[in-house]
């Protein structure tokens, strides 16, 4: 039996659909009981340090002695905060497009083969895992909160990011999904409308721009009034949104009631956040591959401002999100700003460039580190967009580009 005719197998017995069903929960309730009991700050270290000795062989590695580090406190002293445009200037545009070894080992048919067709360099494995294994905790509260509903009933649609930096083949988004679930998923860059009016879907993932688009041309292609009377069967509703976008208020017009919508926080450089229904707020990935600090936002620019750990910030407070993850990225200042709303376990509220900070929150206890007096923090250095040879720098304040797409932002 050839891989097409188990794939054909496995998508129409309804048995082989049970049973992944029945796999996907049982293995959902052991990934959640897990990360329930796991402490964050563990979590955290392990791992950094997992990272740490990942790269310690590369140049950015060597230059800031990664083989010295063994506790978070000299990673923050030998690690000082960076950027895309950065890290771009200093260790990726001068090897381009061989990027292997500059901040992330690797071989040159993963990080510098780039298709010219699409205009992708493929991710690490560990990166792919990272993003994997956030799905999978998004599919477990999936199923912890809907024990009842069959997802795996029908198709799942999964929607590339769109854009010059994310146009990403279907085999890669195959890659960042659970096992079970690639035998009942369709990963697609390009919307498909006639075929996709006609099919059953139980499950849709994807940026909230995109999916909205789809069901309005879904809509036309079929004469609906909304999504749902096209997809009855649709159960769950996964989504990405990027900063300052619109409410997702037509989304619960467009599905209804009864269908669940889950929001991710991801970014191509790994994955941030995951709405947990129990709670109903954003929870901190502390255990998806990232590391993740926290730096106050009035500080950001000093070349030594403190930095915390999730366990070290305070409830209510506005902090920059710093990460550290298997794209290459150290210490690396993304442009969105958290507010923490409880410690156990890490819930968390992006704070939007436009909303005003909160009069009534609590002052910020005066730590040692706290040495510089705001009033004469200097302002921020414009950002940094190099370009040499007709390349463009990779923008650092986007949240949708990452360093192994440099090439897509030409033009």
């Amino acid at each position: 039996m050839n891989g097409n005719t188990l794939h054909g197998w496995m998508t129409a017995s309804s048995l082989a659909r049970r049973t992944a069903e029945a796999l996907l929960r049982a293995a959902g309730r052991r990934h959640l009981a897990r990360w329930d009991s796991l402490t964050p700050t563990c979590g955290q270290r392990r791992i950094l340090l997992g990272l740490l000795h990942r790269a310690q062989t590369t140049r950015f590695g060597r230059e800031h002695d990664f083989r010295r580090i063994r506790t978070v406190a000299d990673f923050r002293r030998l690690v000082p905060l960076t950027t895309r445009a950065q890290l771009w200037r200093d260790y990726w545009q001068p090897v381009y497009p061989h990027l292997e070894g500059a901040t992330w080992p690797g071989s040159a048919a993963k990080h510098s083969a780039v298709s010219e067709a699409t205009r992708l360099t493929p991710p690490s494995p560990e990166l792919q895992a990272a993003h994997r294994s956030a799905l999978q905790t998004a599919f477990a509260l999936m199923g912890h909160v809907r024990p009842h509903t069959r997802l795996l009933a029908d198709t799942f649609l999964f929607l590339a990011d769109e854009g010059p930096s994310n146009r990403t083949e279907p085999a890669v988004l195959a890659q960042r999904l659970p096992i079970l679930l690639r035998p009942f998923t369709e990963a697609v860059a390009d919307f498909q409308i006639e075929r996709w009016s006609r099919r059953s879907v139980s499950l849709l993932l994807g940026p909230a721009e995109r999916l909205l688009s789809l069901m309005e041309q879904i809509k036309q292609a079929r004469g609906k009034r909304a999504a749902r009377d096209v997809w009855p069967n649709l159960a769950a509703l996964v989504y990405t949104r990027r900063p300052n976008a619109a409410p997702i208020d037509r989304f619960r017009a467009e599905v209804g009631d009864d269908v669940l919508l889950l929001e991710m926080a991801g970014r191509a450089e790994g994955p941030l956040t995951v709405e947990d229904p129990r709670f109903g707020l954003p929870r901190l990935l502390f255990d998806h591959g990232v590391y993740f600090e926290f730096v106050p936002p009035a500080e950001a620019a000093e070349p030594r401002c403190p930095r915390y750990g999730i366990d070290e910030i305070e409830v209510g407070l506005p902090y920059e999100l710093v990460v550290t993850s298997p794209a290459g990225l150290w210490a690396c200042r993304i442009g969105r700003t958290v507010c923490l709303e409880q410690r156990h376990p890490p819930l968390l509220r992006f704070v939007e460039s436009s909303e005003p900070q909160s009069a009534t929150a609590p002052p910020r206890r005066t730590r040692r580190t706290d040495l510089v007096i705001e009033a004469l923090t200097p302002p921020r250095s414009p950002a940094f967009r190099p370009r040499s040879d007709g390349i463009g720098a990779t923008p650092p304040e986007n949240a949708f580009h990452t360093p192994w797409s440099i090439r897509a932002d030409q033009g």
